[in-house]
């Protein structure tokens, strides 16, 4: 199988992971800058959170790294 391109990562993300307190997509809310993917089967995101101290930061992290690896088996580390 072959590994996903940006456009492939972005639209996951797009479907799969909301702002739980906006109820939006994090896609659509500009929350991610870059998607790289890599020979070595690692997907890298460049992102950023609503707020400095955003409460739910690390629910939105969690969840961007694991519908990634849902939806790309193939991908090693996201």
């Amino acid at each position: 199988m072959s590994l996903p391109t940006n456009e492939e990562v972005r639209e996951v993300i797009r479907a799969r992971v909301k702002d739980p307190e906006l109820m939006m997509n994090i896609v659509d809310l500009g929350l991610i800058y870059d998607v790289d993917i890599t020979p070595e089967k690692t997907v890298e995101i460049t992102m950023t959170l609503t707020s400095p101290g955003c409460p739910a930061g690390p629910e939105i992290i969690t969840n961007v790294q694991r519908e990634t690896h849902s939806a790309f088996p193939d991908v090693e580390e996201v």
